[in-house]
This record gives structure tokens, C-alpha cells and sequence, in this order.
């Protein structure tokens, strides 16, 4: 029997068993190619299972022709906690590529090799260090090895590979499932649809200089040839929003061999207003005082894009994960917990909380604190703080249902009856503000943080202490350009790169 599945962790959500076997032309007793995982289901990700006359199973690749995976534990006699062994691919299938299921008490799957009794394949999603984290790109990323023992790393759920969504069945799970947005209700900077953002715009063509006041969608230029050539200059009168104008904008994401298909709520601002931070005021690494200045302009730029991501079984069509942004990231959900994490509108609509002026999403109200640092790090002088931003979300604001508030722009594999109409702004690949720097600190800034921190502690630190303080601030907050946030479609999310 050969059925064609996907692999995922159960642990880390959308994580993806991924086999590369370039370059494996015969068998070789080490195995080759590459296993890795990849954050959505495309050809690598593609897998055939042969089931054996005896239970076992052999994993196959669907792209690589007699590829399969293989596992090798023969020098991993004893676990360290960050798993073991070899996990590649080979050529044909011998005791190595053999394995077998054990079901687990959520719902997974444990695989265990045949040649290596109580050894488990493992995947090892934890975030990467750096500002990329685990975020897909052609060649996958992360550790696949073994381990001797089940935990939350050697589970995994065995997907078979389903048809996407029909046009009818996207259209119903908007309408059952579409979240809502809780806006703060202090927000001055509201959602506003793209048509009535362009009415206070001009689009600028730094290479001829050609100014369009108050384009059109269907004016703006098409796909990416230089990617500074255009900007917008906007007025202020766009900086307010206009949410009885305000559309969720639905991308749908499926490619050939996922078992999901992705609907992107995509959210847009004309502003992002200025940031908040939290800051505590350490002496001898003890608090002494905390406070919240204000940090305008620092965070204030034009234009931003954020997003709701619902992840739909093909097979049972309901969420089987939810991706908020927050500036830059996606935090997923998984189906296990989507039920004590959000609140649900009318039983089906999850309740997503949008943040003061900064429009990250959240599942809950709060100060949702991000940005941690503390200054210096580690500590080199007497004084010292603590450092975070504000991500406030509160209920009793306005509310945006995306179910009756939405234009579906792109579901490109849907085609002839049930494509959705094009969209000409989607395909506008530049930037949707002003090109320059928008994110910087206020002169006086340095010194609200100070005060802040150590209120009037503040008079009893050296001055040379203030200035080192100082200069250990500034690198983190000032930015190179934002102004003008990227349109989605260049963005890695719009390719289900999260």
C-alpha cells in the first residue's frame, strides 16, 4: 500500500518533515541528501508511505524517484537531550529506512525505527537565535535526529494529502470561522480600506520624477523591477483611518500537496502610531522604581500591514491552527489549545485583539510586553534598566467582523468559474508610504526613560553613569528605514512563509 502524506510536528506548528535527495544517484552506506523540515507542504514535503508485509513502513519521497528516509543510531548509545544518530535520506529501502507507528494518546504519532529498537525520529523546532527565527525558505530549516525516548519532540501527526478548498467551501469557512478584531478603545489610528487610503496619496517615481495625486488601484504599477523606484506621499488627513470604509483583505494560500489551505486576513492602517515602553530602574540588579514614558515619534511610520491567519483541514474544513502577527512575526496556535486561548463570538468566531496604535494582534487584553533588553548586559556599572514596549489591547472598543467585512484578492489556484475577480492593487509590489526613516527617538527621550526608571533616584546617579545608560539605549531604538511598510505580497507570509 502507498498512500501520499505529510509529516508534521505535533509540538511545534507548522513544522513539516522535508526530504531533499539531490544528488543521490546510488546507495551509499552513510545515506545522503537532506533531511530537514520546512514551514508549509510543498514538493519536498510531499511524502509516500510503503507499507511492508510485516507493519513496518517505509517513508518515501514523492519527488526524489526510490529516495527514502533513513535513520542511524548505530553510534547513539545514550540520549544528551539534544537528540542523536543520523537522519538523511538513501537510495532504495533497507532495515534503516524501515519504522513504525505508535500512537500516542493525543491523537499523534510516534516513529520508531525497526533496525533500532526505541530509538524515535525527532524534529527540533525551537527558535533559531537571530531576527529570521524559523521562518521557511527553499531549503528548509531546523534538526531532525533521533532520540530514545517519546516526548513532545518525537510526535508527529501523519496528514494525507487532500484537494484545497473549493470556492464554496472558502467562502463558507469566512463566514463560520472569520475572527474578529477588538480595536482598543483608545486607538486613534484605525483600519481603512486601500481605495480610500489612495484618495490622500500621491505616487512618487524616484527614477522620473512623475508625480500621480490620488491614484487608482488599477494605476499603480505592476510587480517589482526596482524595488525603491515608487513611494507614497500621504497627507495627514489619511492618519486617522476610516473604519466604516475597512475591508479584511483574504489571501488564500494552497500549494500542491498541502493537506491545509491557509486564509490570510490581511489588516491595513494608514498609521502606526508612536510606541509605549515599561521601564524599570535597577540599582545593584534591585528595582527601585518603574514607570511608563511615552516614546513619540519612536514607532511612528505610515502604512501597516498586519494579518490573521486561519489554517483549514482540507478534509474536515475547520481551524486546525491560528497565526497572529506582531510586528515582523507570526505566533500559531495550535488546534489543541485555540479553544482556552481565544474567546469565541457566537461559537465559531475567534476574538482577536488588536494593540494601541501598533495593530499587532493578540489573543487576549493586556500590556502584551515585547522588545525586552536590560541596560547594560550584562551589567557593567551600579544603575541599570529594564526595558520593554507596550503592546496594550482592552476591551469595550470598537469591533471589526472580517466575515462580512472582507474582499477575497487571491486565491490563485482556484481558476475559470471559481476564480475570485483580480484585485490591481495586490500585484503593487513597493512601498505603501513615504521611502525614509520614520523610526528615531525625541531628543528628550533618553531622559523620560531615565526618569521613568529611576524616578528621583534619578538625581543620585553619576552623570557618567546616565551617559553610559545612554549609550546602551540608543542602538536598539534607532532604525534603519520603515516608512512605508512592505505590501504583503513580497512579504514571506503571503507564500505561507511565516
Amino acid at each position: 500500500m502507498t498512500a501520499n502524506v505529510s509529516i508534521r510536528s505535533a509540538t511545534f506548528p507548522s513544522s513539516y518533515l522535508r526530504l531533499d535527495g539531490r544528488g543521490i544517484a546510488k546507495f551509499s552506506n552513510l545515506g545522503g541528501g537532506l533531511v530537514n523540515f520546512q514551514s508549509y507542504v510543498g514538493t519536498y514535503e510531499v511524502l509516500e508511505l510503503d507499507k511492508h508485509p510485516d507493519g513496518t513502513f517505509g517513508i518515501r519521497s514523492k519527488t526524489f524517484p526510490n529516495v527514502y528516509l533513513r535513520l542511524d543510531a548505530e553510534n547513539f548509545k545514550k540520549s544528551s537531550g539534544k537528540g542523536g544518530g543520523t537522519v538523511n535520506c538513501q537510495l532504495g529501502a533497507g532495515q534503516y529506512e524501515k519504522f513504525r507507528f505508535i500512537d500516542q494518546p493525543d491523537g499523534s504519532k510516534a516513529i520508531v525505527s525497526v533496525q533500532f529498537p526505541g530509538v524515535y525520529l525527532r524534529m527540533d523546532g525551537t527558535p533559531a537565535p537571530g531576527p529570521s527565527k524559523n521562518k521557511g525558505n527553499d531549503n528548509g530549516f531546523g534538526v531532525v535526529n533521533a532520540e530514545r525516548s517519546i516526548g513532545p519532540w518525537e510526535k508527529f501527526f501523519i496528514d494525507e494529502i487532500t484537494t484545497p478548498l473549493s470556492r464554496a467551501d472558502i467562502d463558507a469557512a469566512i463566514q463560520k470561522f472569520g475572527p474578529v478584531i477588538n480595536i482598543h478603545p483608545n486607538e486613534r489610528y484605525n483600519f481603512c480600506s486601500i481605495d480610500w487610503y489612495l484618495k490622500f496619496c500621491t505616487l512618487i517615481d524616484a527614477k522620473t520624477g512623475a508625480k500621480t495625486p490620488n491614484p487608482t488601484a488599477s494605476q499603480l504599477p505592476q510587480g517589482v523591477t526596482d524595488a525603491n523606484r515608487y513611494s507614497f506621499q500621504v497627507g495627514d488627513g489619511a492618519k486617522p483611518g476610516d473604519l466604516s470604509t475597512a475591508k479584511a483583505y483574504v489571501r488564500v494560500f494552497w500549494e500542491q500537496g498541502m493537506t491545509v489551505t491557509d486564509l490570510q486576513f490581511w489588516l491595513f492602517s494608514a498609521y502606526n502610531g508612536p510606541a509605549t515602553a515599561h521601564v524599570v530602574g535597577l540599582s545593584l540588579d534591585a528595582p527601585v522604581h518603574s514607570g511608563d514614558p511615552g516614546l513619540a515619534p519612536l514607532g511612528e511610520h505610515w502604512a501597516d500591514w498586519e494579518y490573521v491567519t486561519l489554517r483549514i483541514d482540507n478534509k474536515s474544513k475547520t481551524p486546525i491552527a491560528i497565526c497572529l502577527s506582531q510586528h515582523g512575526t507570526g505566533h500559531w496556535t495550535p488546534q489543541r489549545d485555540i479553544q482556552k486561548t481565544f474567546k469565541m463570538d457566537n461559537g465559531t468566531h475567534p476574538i482577536v485583539y488588536a494593540s494601541l496604535n501598533g495593530h499587532a494582534n493578540y489573543a487576549s487584553t493586556g500590556p502584551n510586553y515585547m522588545e525586552y533588553h536590560k541596560f547594560p548586559s550584562p551589567l557593567a556599572i551600579p544603575a541599570g534598566l529594564e526595558f520593554s514596549l507596550h503592546n496594550d489591547t482592552a476591551e469595550r472598543g470598537a469591533t471589526f467582523q472580517t466575515s462580512t467585512n472582507h474582499v477575497v484578492v487571491s486565491a490563485p489556484f482556484l481558476t475559470g468559474a471559481d476564480a475570485y475577480p483580480d484585485v490591481p492593487w495586490v500585484n503593487y509590489s513597493y512601498r505603501w508610504g513615504p521611502d525614509g526613516t520614520a523610526t528615531r527617538m525625541a531628543p528628550d527621550a533618553i531622559q523620560q526613560i531615565v526618569t521613568a526608571g529611576f524616578g528621583d533616584f534619578a538625581k543620585m546617579i553619576p552623570g557618567d553613569e546616565l551617559l553610559n545608560l545612554a549609550g546602551a539605549i540608543v542602538p536598539f531604538f534607532v532604525k534603519s528605514n520603515i516608512n512605508g511598510a512592505k505590501a504583503p505580497v513580497v512579504q514571506g507570509t503571503w507564500q505561507g512563509r511565516y
